[in-house]
């Protein structure tokens, strides 16, 4: 029964996976026709498993007249992750004559594949009240040499209408628009994700290559000047990789010549400006591709809208930070000697252009001096960046320093407001054995040591440095007694400290817990969810830096974890990286999908099991 039960989920997977391999599409050759013009309207099914196909009902045509009708099956071959993929695809093409003026629409079409109904898209043909004309057949006049130049192009576009008729089944339209002209041989388009955005949002602006043809080679003639935005570069095409896509119904290959990410940098109207090239394109002929002809085309320019930054409610520390980030601060190394430089590192990542931000305002002690600073900053390919500052300071006095955390204003675009982004709370241990000024040691100045009669009491007896002389044989074995004496209590010190400084180390990050939970509290309380998981992923950070005595700014999980017990990397490895990825989620993920994250049990959930997995590690820290 077990095994009828297998083989049963076996195949109704093996049923669910084919099905999944299924794509059924519609095109045509032209959706710009006029009254008595013929196209062909093709419905192709394409899967990677053999498939039993029925032949498509058509229904609903009104306005068109069905002339002829006809099949084939294509099969193609593709090496993919070092094994062959076969996929067959089976074509239905109908001859159709259009017979009335106006938007007429292939409706969608039920094909049945295994015996389940997909169905195709709809299709969209205008139809003007004349024929359109073949070129050749208008006349031999022609005025000049630039008429011929475009009689020429029209009609090797009528050619590549009707010779190039794709079978394979088309992708998904991703935003593309129709040519101006739907005979052109290829036209370059400027997709832009957003058309109205704020001063420092991010845009990403696309420019693609769509033909019917074979583009033998393509001579950018004009990049985008992109005047008013800052420009990042995401991807710079070095070869032409098509993929082939539908356009209102038409499949056309595509394949994208730049990428940028643009962030506009003042108010008003901004203009994404024309990507012109030039193509070299070979002609269809009965014999295959023929003459080859060049033609030049430009991209429609976009108009951005660019909208201020509000003012009212602006933080007055708001630096230009536009998008979501978070920011960590730390210490390197956690203590600090007086006279001597310790680094202040601050990290401030996330979606938006870091670049543009500054480093937050330090509230240092009066006793810390500013020694030195610089930066570095990327923008990465995934549309992310990050800036770190490194800041070198100088403490002149012992002590242990309780620094506040470091913050910036940001706006998010998206609840188009203000945010604060805080690090944790900064402390730094300075001891006062630094230099600056004279020697320790009053000996260490080479003068003449002081006798045994010196006012300052009894000295250790001083090691003769002849051989010969008989003080060293009078002095050895004080100086030996004196010295283990002083190396036992120096063992016995040590340990007692270790000791003392464990148990207060457990009880201090207790505390601290338990005041970051209750801040992680307040902030679901107040459905600030945004900053409630900003705050939890610094929890989880600050509690495995002091952990492992690595600190938490600049360093990911894992690494963090390598400096830690093997016993609390066995147990809590795996929940501590679900923890983050949910608190990391809270801070980044997208209004859509935000209400679903904050739901009031599941958060309440998050925070149990944050308190939880970080009480367990500070236990298991210090066994």
């Amino acid at each position: 029964m077990k095994r009828m039960l297998a083989l049963s989920f076996l195949f109704w997977w093996a049923h669910a996976a084919s099905a999944q391999d299924v794509s059924v599409t519609a095109t045509v050759d032209r959706n710009q026709v006029g009254i008595g013009d013929v196209i062909n309207y093709t419905i192709s099914v394409a899967a990677k498993n053999s498939v039993q196909v029925d032949e498509p009902r058509l229904q609903g045509m009104e306005g068109f007249d069905l002339i002829n009708t006809s099949s084939g099956v294509e099969t193609r071959s593709s090496f993919e992750n070092g094994r062959f993929i076969t996929e067959q695809s089976r074509n239905f093409t109908y001859l159709l004559s259009v017979n009335r003026k106006g938007e007429l629409v292939i409706p969608a079409m039920t094909v049945n594949v295994d015996g389940k109904s997909y169905s195709t898209q709809p299709v969209k043909i205008a139809v003007s009240g004349e024929r359109k004309v073949p070129p050749q057949a208008r006349g031999q006049q022609q005025p000049d040499a630039f008429d011929q130049l475009d009689d020429m192009e029209e009609l090797f576009n009528q050619m590549l209408q009707r010779r190039l008729r794709p079978n394979a089944p088309p992708g998904q339209n991703l935003g593309a628009q129709p040519p101006v002209n739907p005979d052109d041989a290829f036209y370059v388009q400027a997709v832009a994700d957003k058309t109205k955005v704020y001063v420092g949002e991010q845009i990403v602006a696309n420019f693609y290559l769509y033909t019917r043809g074979q583009i033998r080679d393509i001579d950018t003639l004009k990049y985008p000047d992109l005047k008013g935005f800052w420009k990042e570069d995401l991807e710079m095409a070095t070869r032409l990789n098509f993929e082939q896509v539908v356009v209102n119904g038409v499949a056309f290959q595509r394949a994208l010549l730049v990428s940028y990410a643009l962030f506009p940098i003042k108010p008003g109207k901004a203009l994404i400006d024309s990507y012109k090239a030039k193509c070299t394109v070979l002609t269809p002929s009965n014999f295959g591709f023929g003459r080859p002809y060049q033609f030049t085309k430009a991209s429609k320019p976009i108009e951005i809208e660019v909208l201020d930054v509000p003012a009212e409610g602006r933080p007055s520390q708001f630096t230009g930070a536009v998008g979501r980030f978070r920011l960590i601060a730390q210490f390197e190394p956690l203590t600090g000697t007086t006279n001597q430089p310790v680094t202040l590192r601050v990290r401030i990542e996330g979606q938006g252009n870091a670049k543009l931000i500054e480093l937050p305002k330090l509230e240092l002690p009066p006793t810390f001096e500013l020694h030195d600073q610089k930066s570095q900053a990327k923008y990465l390919k995934d549309g992310s960046s990050f800036k770190e500052f490194e800041v070198l300071i100088i403490p002149r006095e012992p002590g242990v320093f309780e620094i506040p955390a470091v913050s910036i204003a940001t706006f998010d675009t998206e609840a188009k407001k203000f945010a604060n982004v805080s690090s944790q709370p900064l402390r730094l241990n300075v001891t006062g054995q630094g230099g600056g000024g004279g020697p320790a040691n009053p000996q260490a100045g080479g003068g003449p040591a002081a006798g045994p009669s010196s006012p300052e009491g009894p000295q250790l007896p001083v090691l003769a440095t002849d051989l010969g002389d008989g003080v060293l044989a009078s002095t050895a074995a004080p100086l030996f007694t004196i010295l283990l004496y002083l190396g036992v209590l120096g063992f016995l010190a040590q340990q007692s400290w270790t000791k003392f400084r464990r148990k207060p180390k457990k009880a201090s990050l207790g505390i601290s817990l338990k005041r970051r939970l209750k801040k992680v509290r307040e902030l679901a309380a107040q459905s600030q969810w945004r900053t409630m998981g900003a705050e939890a992923t610094n929890a989880i950070y600050f509690i495995l830096g002091q952990l492992s005595e690595q600190g938490g700014a600049n360093q990911d999980l894992e690494k963090l974890l390598e400096y830690t017990p093997p016993s609390l990397r066995t147990e809590l490895s795996a929940q501590l990286k679900d923890v983050l990825t949910q608190c990391e989620a809270l801070s980044f993920a997208p209004e859509k999908v935000i209400a679903e994250l904050t739901e009031k049990s599941r958060v309440q959930k998050l925070i149990e099991q944050l308190e939880k997995v970080l009480l367990r590690a500070i236990e298991l820290a210090e066994i």
